[in-house]
């Protein structure tokens, strides 16, 4: 799964488990097993949230690291261009 795919589906997951908390939470009845599950729903959410924040940086990362890979190689492909003897300068 590439890591776009990771930030959508921990992204969408933090979502839906706090929306379903809330809910869960206005409309229960107070009893221990509804209780438990809205903190366990709360519980869900935040460590879904902690995924979905690393996997944010992670894609930062990857993104910069990218950015800097295609710069480095145009680089050294400009550099090739200008010492391989088959390409004839103009200017000579």
């Amino acid at each position: 799964m590439s890591q776009e795919q990771d930030l959508v589906n921990t992204g969408l997951s933090t979502f839906f488990f706090f929306i379903a908390s809330i809910v869960l939470a206005a409309l229960n009845h107070r009893t221990g097993a509804e209780i438990s599950a809205v903190i366990f729903g709360f519980l869900a959410t935040a460590a879904y949230a902690v995924n979905t924040f690393l996997a944010v940086q992670k894609w930062r990362v990857s993104v910069r690291q990218q950015s800097t890979n295609d710069y480095i190689r145009a680089r050294t492909e400009s550099r090739d261009v200008d010492s391989r003897p088959e390409i004839q300068r103009l200017d000579t």
